[in-house]
């Protein structure tokens, strides 16, 4: 059996709408469920802790971001190049 979705559709102010996409990008998640996130995070807030379990039950958990491959981390670079830079 599987669950049916309500579709729904929402205007955002263009600024809301960017700052959405640059909060997806950084996350790795995608606009529709930071949004189910917000509006079940705002339920939990309106309707009290109540619906806590409803908003774990039906929302996916949050998507790992995938790990840059063979790309050392900002702060290893960094050190690296002090390192560097003491050595000329």
């Amino acid at each position: 059996m599987t669950k049916l979705r309500t579709l729904l559709s929402v205007r955002l102010d263009p600024a809301l709408a960017e700052a959405l996409d640059r909060h997806c990008e950084q996350i790795g998640a995608s606009r529709s469920h930071v949004v189910q996130q917000g509006v079940a995070q705002y339920l939990v807030v309106q309707t009290g802790p109540t619906l806590g379990s409803l908003a774990e039950a039906v929302l996916p958990a949050l998507p790992k971001r995938a790990a840059r491959a063979g790309r050392p981390s900002r702060q290893r670079r960094f050190r690296d190049y002090v390192r560097e830079k003491r050595r000329r």
